[in-house]
């Protein structure tokens, strides 16, 4: 009689389990239907600084399972130009955006007014705190990278750096990032000793830069803050005769071509794989509430040089989509 009687509540029990998990199936179907959408815009979206970037945000999408959309760019003048297409996006369903500010003037009038209607992740930007609708925040440190830059210039000098004349190619000055590179490297480059001659802002023209190049005499040290910069300083520096040092930062094959090849002396280069992968990450992970507080993240540089270009570690960096 026990056995009897043990058996339809057995039954009753194994008819709620499938239930459960019939349930459970039905509830992720319906929840992984519909993929949340990330959009990211960036200035100048297909300019080769951002291949690592684009490669790490790719990776998290698959691993956060978010649908991504990087939204072409060029040379983006002012942030009404960025607004208009972040609206665009909102119009498109997005449930967040990924947002390279291409200006810092009335920045934060402009993100308050997204507030409440999407949630917003800032790359490349430390300049700004957490705030209202801007979710996190992942940067490297651009005052340390000038630092950086600086320490380098002065471990290059071909002579004495007060005697060095030293030209600087660097980004827009509408961006507070590049701002930081600048104040960072004038800085440090003073309290060591040197000058800077010239600087030259770049704006995404190669031709403007080459031109404008041509118009001083070769430097014994020439600085790019950027990528774009340190792309333009190579092929500058090698149509040369005169021999000079280059220092600064990039990320791209081309730069580091020129770091192999001699022309450049170091490089300074930024996590960028890693700053795509976090930004994705930790906005997938609030969009999908499993995080409600905001995320500050300072992504990690490296120096390099031309004999230590091939250590494991600094692989790992340059080329992180073949790990």
């Amino acid at each position: 009689m026990k056995n009897k009687s043990f058996f339809p509540a057995l039954v009753l029990v194994l008819v709620a389990a499938i239930l459960a998990v019939t349930g459970f199936m039905i509830w992720e179907s319906g929840n992984t239907a519909k993929l949340r959408q990330i959009h990211v815009i960036i200035e100048n979206s297909n300019d080769n600084r951002w291949v690592q970037f684009i490669e790490g945000m790719k990776q998290a999408a698959e691993d956060q399972e978010v649908i991504l959309t990087v939204v072409p760019t060029g040379h983006m003048e002012t942030l009404s130009e960025e607004e208009a297409i972040i609206e665009r996006a909102i119009a498109n369903g997005s449930d967040g955006v990924i947002i390279q500010l291409c200006s810092s003037i009335d920045a934060p009038s402009m993100l308050e007014k997204l507030n409440g209607r999407t949630n917003i992740e800032l790359v490349d930007e430390n300049a700004y705190e957490v705030m209202s609708n801007v979710v996190g925040v992942v940067s490297p440190d651009h005052r340390a990278i000038g630092e950086a830059i600086a320490g380098e210039a002065a471990l290059y000098a071909p002579k004495p750096l007060e005697n060095c004349t030293i030209g600087v190619i660097r980004g827009s000055s509408a961006l507070s990032s590049m701002e930081q590179r600048m104040d960072g490297f004038t800085q440090k480059l003073e309290s060591l000793g040197g000058k800077t001659a010239w600087v030259l802002e770049y704006m995404g023209d190669a031709k403007g830069i080459r031109e404008q190049l041509a118009e001083h005499e070769a430097p014994d040290i020439l600085v790019a803050l950027d990528n774009a910069g340190m792309e333009a300083a190579g092929e500058y520096a090698s149509s040369q005769e005169k021999k000079m040092t280059v220092i600064g930062s990039g990320t791209s094959t081309k730069s580091i071509y020129y770091l192999d090849s001699g022309v450049v002396q170091s490089l300074v280069v930024p996590e960028d794989y890693m700053m795509g992968y976090q930004s994705v990450s930790d906005l997938a992970d609030y969009i999908h509430r499993n995080r409600f507080l905001p995320q500050v993240r300072t992504i990690a540089h490296r120096t390099i040089h031309k004999d230590t270009l091939f250590a494991e570690e600094n692989q790992e960096i340059l080329f992180p989509v073949q790990r």
